[in-house]
């Protein structure tokens, strides 16, 4: 048989499909409400534990060169920009650039010209044979004040003039295309760098050269490094002292400091160096009380007040995308069409109001608890509780659910590292399958050392896994030992005040309803004895019918006994309740039916002075859905009094089973209830009239809101047989049993 949804053979009237929608808006409105007021107050726990933690640093108490009116621990973990190491180094990248020169190519030309002229000046007088003081005269008004007596009287006592006025063309020539740099007023810029860069024009290009400082040529020493370096050549003496003798005479600075580029590459050089970024971690202790407060120590306080008042918006955006993110995940998780249970208000809030008072605390946690650093700080949580209380109050797969999105939502805490998160949700884990086979209140104290047991190995593995000392993983595991424990009393304390504010169908609740010594069992037992049975039986057979199929068989089992209440106060008007007379025989089928069908109605009423769950006052208000009153409908048309006669006002006015275990309750109720009719039952007979009941409330459309397959109405009909074939069995006769009847004959 193929496992594939029963499909409604009615369609709704358009008006109740309006009504419909209408509640879904209406849900919808006051859901999205809820969430958006949840997503904001998470939102202000983050941005308050992260954002605004740091606002006692605002404090201008906190100024170096006094002592600290308290110790400043940091509180989470910090970065920032060291504003002072940042320019010192880019001052001293700054300062290793060389200062530019540039080599004026004008000037070079215009000595070597000048030169040139000179050269040919004297050498036309020595020519022409011209005297001493004529060739004196001569030089002095061509280019005065540029030779002196005795410095002519020397050049011409050279033996090869023209050779050294060659030689000392070609050192000026060599020197001046070095370039001559004023060095003694620029030595401040170019001291740090060690070298100065000197800018030739050559063609369209420019050719840089950086110079060692002790290679440039300047004034002061171009005439010694020139003397040294004309020593090594095959030199006559006069020769060698006319050319430095021109050298000295014609030498001119030629290069020129560029301030414009040297700042300029400077500039460029100081954009280039990153910045200096400091780390603080959290519980760093940056100053105790009474010391002396240095200046990095307050530039540390500054740089974290001056981060807490401009705020991060990265970060703000970040958190708020983070959450939305979380929330969105949640209402998908929640509203999956295979979720096994249908939220309602009281499951949201719950869910929403554990969810937030878990962020509270763990924001609290962050800031107040003491804890070593290297300790997740989800070990002092109550995950466990929370995740508990949901998977007992709401179902397991919402707990499970819950313990994921609040988990996640640690990530968002300063110091709520992977760590935390990792305990957190495998913690949350465990606790939803430690009271999974729950029944008893005392089972959770059970559950809460099992659930030790297990964060102390989710605990184990992270300190081995961080290579913990053994002094820590011991801390650890008492950590956990403790956190487990302790959940479990606090679910035991909170769960009685929250089944009470939902009035939720726990496990332990229903196990509290389903005791027969309750007073309204110990009054239909003793006015309504064939409905107590009655309701017994149908409890076995929805139980078991339930464990078969995966539904709610503790569901199945307390709402069985509670589904006929109504009949209580009228029981003689009931077939299983009356021993001789019947009071239909004297009244009409109309009046009978109505009277059958009051028992629903009187059901729920009592059902609310009781305060059971909602979920048993909806399988009562649905154990007979729509079905029609077979006996007194066929019994009008056979009387024929009423030509106006309608299916309607035979049928229950109730609503079809919308869930699992409803649906069962109304197959076992019809089953139970016609088996009585049963003469000499065998296993066949009673498998075709369980499978007959069963598909008359199928084609009929009573189940097609339930979600039952054909799969589990097969099993449903199995484990009916199952039970009716241990009330139906066989006996023995017994020997004296057997004399008696003989005798009697």
């Amino acid at each position: 048989m193929h496992t594939k949804r029963l499909m409604k053979n009615r369609t709704h009237p358009p008006w109740e499909r309006l009504a419909e929608l209408g509640r879904r808006l209406r849900v919808e409105r006051w859901t999205a409400v809820a969430i958006g007021v949840c997503f904001v107050i998470a939102l202000l726990v983050v941005l308050a534990t992260t954002e605004f933690r740091s606002l006692s640093s605002r404090s201008g108490s906190w100024s170096a060169g006094m002592n600290a009116p308290r110790d400043y621990i940091v509180e989470r973990d910090f970065s920032y920009v060291d504003e002072t190491a940042t320019q010192s180094r880019r001052d001293a990248q700054a300062g290793l650039v060389p200062p530019v020169f540039d080599l004026n190519a004008v000037i070079t030309a215009a000595v070597l010209s000048s030169f040139d002229s000179f050269a040919e000046a004297l050498q036309r007088q020595v020519r022409q044979g011209a005297s001493f003081e004529r060739t004196f005269l001569s030089l002095q008004v061509q280019f005065p004040e540029t030779i002196t007596r005795s410095d002519l009287r020397s050049l011409l006592a050279v033996p090869d003039l023209s050779s050294a006025l060659e030689s000392g063309r070609e050192l000026l020539n060599a020197t001046l295309t070095r370039g001559i740099v004023d060095l003694l007023a620029h030595r401040s810029e170019a001291g740090d760098a060690g070298a100065v860069e000197i800018r030739r024009t050559q063609g369209a290009g420019v050719q840089s050269e950086i110079v060692p400082l002790d290679q440039v040529a300047t004034l002061d020493t171009v005439l010694v490094r020139a003397a040294s370096r004309l020593s090594l050549e095959p030199m006559e003496e006069p020769q060698r002292r006319a050319a430095l003798f021109f050298l000295q005479t014609f030498m001119v600075q030629n290069a020129f400091y560029s301030a414009e580029t040297t700042q300029l590459r400077r500039n460029r050089a100081r954009a280039e160096v990153e910045p200096v970024i400091e780390k603080l971690t959290r519980g760093q202790v940056l100053v105790r009380r009474g010391d002396l407060i240095s200046d990095v120590t307050a530039m540390k306080i500054r740089a974290l007040g001056d981060y807490t008042r401009t705020g991060d918006l990265n970060t703000v955006s970040g958190s708020a995308l983070f959450l939305l993110l979380i929330f969105a995940l949640g209402v998908y998780l929640l509203s999956m069409k295979s979720s096994t249970i249908v939220l309602k208000r009281g499951h949201v809030l719950l869910t929403l109001g554990t969810a937030i008072t878990y962020l509270v605390l763990s924001g609290l946690a962050v800031r107040l608890v003491p804890i070593p650093e290297w300790m997740p700080v989800a070990v002092v949580l109550p995950t466990s509780a929370m995740s508990m209380l949901v998977a007992i109050l709401v179902s397991t797969p919402v707990g499970v659910f819950f313990s994921l999105l609040v988990s996640l939502s640690l990530l968002l805490l300063p110091g709520m590292g992977v760590q935390s998160f990792f305990f957190a949700f495998l913690s949350g884990i465990a606790a939803t399958a430690v009271v999974l086979n729950a029944e008893k209140r005392i089972d959770l104290i059970r559950a809460g050392l099992f659930l030790s047991l297990l964060d102390v190995l989710i605990l184990l593995v992270l300190g081995l896994q961080s290579n913990y000392a053994p002094r820590m993983v011991a801390s650890l595991l008492g950590m956990g030992v403790a956190n487990g424990f302790s959940c479990a009393i606090l679910t035991l304390g909170f769960l009685p005040v929250f089944e009470l504010l939902l009035n939720a169908p726990t496990r332990f609740k229903l196990m509290e309803l389903s005791d027969l010594n309750a007073p309204i069992f110990k009054r239909m037992l003793s006015q309504a004895p064939g409905t107590y049975t009655h309701s017994i039986s149908v409890a076995n057979l929805a139980e078991t019918a339930c464990e078969a199929i995966g539904a709610n068989a503790v569901l199945a089992r307390v709402s069985a006994y509670y589904h006929d209440i109504g009949k209580v106060d009228q029981a003689d008007y009931f077939v299983e309740n009356q021993k001789t007379f019947n009071r239909h025989d004297d009244m009409r089928p109309s009046l009978s039916a109505a009277v059958i069908k009051s028992h629903v109605r009187i059901g729920i009423e009592k059902a609310k002075e009781l305060k059971l769950p909602q979920a048993i006052i909806d399988i009562i208000a649905q154990h007979h859905g729509q079905g029609l009153i077979t006996f007194f409908y066929h019994r009008a048309v056979k009387e024929g009094r009423n030509p106006r006669l309608s299916r309607d006002d035979y049928s229950y006015p109730g609503v079809r089973p919308k869930t699992k275990e409803a649906a069962v309750l109304m197959l076992a109720d019809t089953v139970e209830a016609a088996s009585r009719t049963l003469k000499h039952p065998t296993e066949a007979r009673l498998e075709r009239f369980v499978q007959d009941m069963i598909m008359e409330k199928f084609t009929s459309g009573e189940l097609g809101d339930s979600n039952l397959t054909l799969r589990d109405l097969e099993l449903i009909g199995k484990s009916f047989v199952h039970i009716l074939e241990g009330y139906y069995h066989t006996r023995i006769e017994y020997p004296k049993v057997a004399q008696a009847r003989g005798a009697k004959q």
